[in-house]
């Protein structure tokens, strides 16, 4: 790495680290509490140029690499895992563009994406990260295709304005296809009612015979299956970026409550068994921090990741549901209250245990893995 890159990433995480102290963990709370962000919050994640953190220079974008925008969702999700997230969905949505997306495709909608996010579409009723059993069909009429279908658990879904939608062509083969919100017949679902990270919006798109230039499809078609892997992978070495930033705010909140109380004249930080518990949060977030890095690292320098990806959600979500809970019983009471974001910060960890593919699912492709090696 240059001289001048490692500058600009030092630069860039500085200004992360200053956006999240200053306009978001002053929100975390409430946004919990609203389940949406506070007016005007989302204008300020784009007038400061976090959209474009990972979008080439030739798109507008300011062209950091992966290590760099995993490191600062690792530093902003400390203040607010929501916001986190909803870069996390629009970054990954942008790799696949960058990797599949043809150039006048690229051409048209990533100067776009500085503004607008962006969201991967592959969640039904009938099939969430298993895509063998989605309903969505593409059928090619002349130069165009016609998409019809329903998405649901979209993270982003209502926010995000462009969409990689997965369906299936008439003969059953996979393909990705670019659906703006603008196009006639798109619409909007309901949003769900979630218990954790409530500030990002999870929804639904109805797409009702929605017509798209042939220049709309990300890859080949049969190539859809690949697609949706790689978006996948991308999106947990970013959660595990997310979970370190939740494992150090539970971490720190832990610590600071050690300081301030006492068990009679003894402050609890002294106490071995309260010693033990923040030993355990402190190696749970220094162990998913190296996942997520080391992952990052295999892709920027195109080695293979999938599998540190895996584990990096899988061990740093379960981590930092662990790590919650102890942090709670070293608060005791004030834990179990609302009046501290603990209890959040557990309902936001959970929520990676079951996003971008359930705990039970890395489990297994990781040790299919680790047999087939």
């Amino acid at each position: 790495m240059t001289a001048d890159k490692i500058a600009a990433n030092k630069m860039l995480q500085r200004m992360i680290v200053d956006f999240t102290t200053t306009e978001l963990a002053p929100l975390d709370m409430i946004i919990d509490k609203n389940q949406d962000y506070p007016e005007g919050l989302f204008q300020k994640v784009v007038d400061n140029g976090l959209l474009g953190m990972t979008l080439p220079r030739e798109f507008g974008g300011a062209g950091f690499d992966f290590i760099a925008a995993a490191e600062a969702l690792n530093h902003m999700a400390k203040g607010n895992a929501s916001m986190a997230v909803t870069l996390e969905g629009h970054f990954k949505t942008v790799e696949q563009f960058l990797k599949y997306g043809t150039d006048e495709l690229n051409q048209k909608y990533l100067p776009t994406a500085t503004k607008r996010i962006f969201a991967f579409s592959q969640t039904e009723a009938s099939g969430g990260s298993n895509p063998a059993g989605i309903s969505t069909r593409a059928v090619k009429q002349g130069d165009n295709w016609v998409i019809t279908g329903d998405k649901i658990m979209i993270t982003n879904g209502g926010l995000a304005e462009v969409y990689c939608v997965l369906a299936k062509t008439e003969d059953d083969q996979m393909a990705v296809f670019v659906v703006d919100q603008d196009m006639p017949g798109f619409s909007f679902g309901k949003r769900e009612d979630f218990i954790g990270l409530r500030g990002t919006p999870v929804g639904e798109i109805v797409m009702d015979h929605i017509v798209v230039p042939s220049y709309h499809l990300l890859g080949t078609v049969g190539e859809g299956h690949d697609i949706g892997n790689n978006a996948h992978d991308d999106a947990r070495v970013l959660m595990g970026a997310v979970l370190t930033g939740i494992l150090e705010h539970e971490l720190q909140i832990a610590i600071d409550y050690t300081k301030q109380r006492k068990a009679l004249d003894t402050p609890l930080y002294e106490l071995q068994i309260i010693q033990e518990k923040l030993t355990d949060i402190a190696i749970a977030k220094q162990n998913t921090k190296l996942l997520y890095e080391d992952g990052a690292r295999n892709k920027v320098a195109g080695e293979p990741y999938s599998e540190v990806a895996a584990m990096a959600k899988s061990y740093g979500s379960r981590a930092a549901v662990s790590a919650g809970d102890k942090a709670l019983q070293i608060l005791a009471g004030y834990g179990y209250s609302r009046e501290y974001p603990i209890e959040h910060l557990i309902r936001d960890a959970r929520a990676m245990e079951i996003a971008e593919g359930t705990v039970e699912k890395m489990n297994m492709e990781i040790s299919l893995k680790e047999v087939n090696k």
